[in-house]
């Protein structure tokens, strides 16, 4: 008698697991994760940055780009986290000089024009620039063009007009 009652209560156990903690599974594993498909990491980074220009202005060089706002896939990208500018000096390889985060993305009305000062070249010397754009998940854009420029030309139009404090960000 004893055997057939822990027969009994195994199936009962066995029934109870399969009949409700199996489908609050299922359904839990359903809920969970995301819904879309799939994209492999190129497609998600941000589009690279093809608009880079440098020019000389009195504290240094500023560079000027438009602010990316598509994945490399075209889809629209809400996810931006910061800019990564590097230098090359004289031909030397590139290295970053600073790193600029992004804090409006909350905002209705976002920076879509980003001004850099970078006050540190020598005169006479030519460097190059470059631009890289980083989501919050850390998904890195190729480098944008590259930029020439040095201290001491004389400043193009669009870059004497309204000179920008080093590092700041603006419309």
């Amino acid at each position: 008698m004893q055997k057939s009652k822990g027969k009994s209560r195994k199936s009962e156990l066995a029934a109870t697991f399969a009949f409700c903690v199996l489908p609050i599974a299922f359904c839990v594993a359903l809920a969970c994760g995301r819904k879309t498909a799939l994209k492999p990491p190129e497609l998600v980074r941000p589009q690279a940055i093809d608009n880079l220009a440098a020019a000389p202005v009195a504290e240094g060089i500023e560079l000027v780009w438009q602010r990316p706002d598509r994945y490399a896939d075209g889809s629209r990208m809400e996810d931006l986290g910061r800019f990564v500018i590097e230098r090359s000096d004289a031909g030397d390889p590139f290295h970053t000089i600073a790193t600029l985060p992004v804090t409006d993305r909350e905002r209705f009305r976002k920076v879509r024009r980003i001004h850099y000062v970078d006050a540190s070249p020598q005169p006479g010397m030519r460097y190059a620039y470059r631009v890289f754009s980083v989501t919050l998940d850390e998904y890195v854009s190729l480098p944008s063009n590259v930029a020439i420029a040095s201290v001491g030309e004389t400043p193009t139009a669009s870059a004497s007009a309204s000179p920008t404090p080093s590092g700041a960000v603006t419309r």
